[in-house]
């Protein structure tokens, strides 16, 4: 009886030896396969970079440029916010956000874009993760102090004879960028599609955070953000009434 108590005893441990062995096996591969499944099948795929949409089939809807408007006005449909790379443990995803409350005005002299100026609302950019969004609106972008980013157009833009046949152009736009009292100068490709009377604009200003004074955030080996990334905007620009 003795001996086969002690043999009993003897597989018990064995198999509590095994469990214990798996358990620290399995927390070894969440530890450093959770971010990597995590980034390749959990995370919501991030969003495409805004952009126009295709020219208008068949016959182009542009109006002739002489009955273009010469004073436009940011409308409903735009957009802009961020994007930036992140390294999660190791797993790299992009992280993405924005927000419709974009403001501003646009001044034409035919196919030249005279003057320009675009205000976003930081306060309202929100991203696929509200602790991100926490994060970015207190404590990097400080919004209650600095609400708002603004573009300024300084040199005149030409479209082109494309842009007036309604096909989309895509051209250098140079203007400065404030973004927490910090004003840079920033140069950067953009597309211009006209349909009919109104015009779409989107195009990403390339950014690096250091020069506004922004501390990409780093928790360690958690973590880490690029050190650059961009600002993307889509405009739906309106007739002035």
């Amino acid at each position: 009886m003795n001996g086969r108590r002690i043999r009993k005893t003897m597989k018990l441990r064995a198999h509590w030896k095994a469990y214990l062995v798996g358990a620290v096996v399995l927390v070894a591969v969440l530890a450093i396969g959770g971010p990597f499944v995590y980034a390749r099948w959990i995370a919501p795929e991030a969003a495409a970079p805004l952009s126009v949409g295709p020219p208008p089939t068949g016959v182009s809807t542009a109006a002739p440029v002489d009955d273009l408007a010469n004073a436009f006005t940011v409308g409903p449909g735009s957009e802009a916010g961020y994007r930036v790379g992140e390294l999660l443990s190791g797993q790299r995803v992009d992280a993405v956000g924005r927000t419709p409350d974009v403001t501003g005005s646009v001044q034409l002299a035919d196919t030249r874009v005279t003057a320009g100026e675009i205000t976003v609302d930081i306060r309202t950019v929100t991203s696929d993760q509200s602790r991100r969004d926490d994060y970015f609106t207190a404590n990097i972008m400080e919004t209650t102090r600095y609400p708002n980013a603004v573009f300024t157009l300084t040199r005149p833009v030409d479209l082109g004879a494309e842009f007036v046949r309604g096909a989309p152009v895509t051209v250098d736009a140079t203007g400065t960028l404030t973004v927490k009292d910090v004003t840079r100068e920033v140069t950067f490709p953009l597309t211009a599609l006209r349909d009919g009377d109104t015009i779409d604009v989107s195009g990403a200003v390339p950014v690096t955070f250091t020069d506004f004074g922004i501390e990409p955030p780093n928790f360690g080996n958690v973590v880490r953000v690029d050190p650059t990334g961009e600002i993307e905007f889509l405009l739906m620009l309106s007739p002035t009434s």
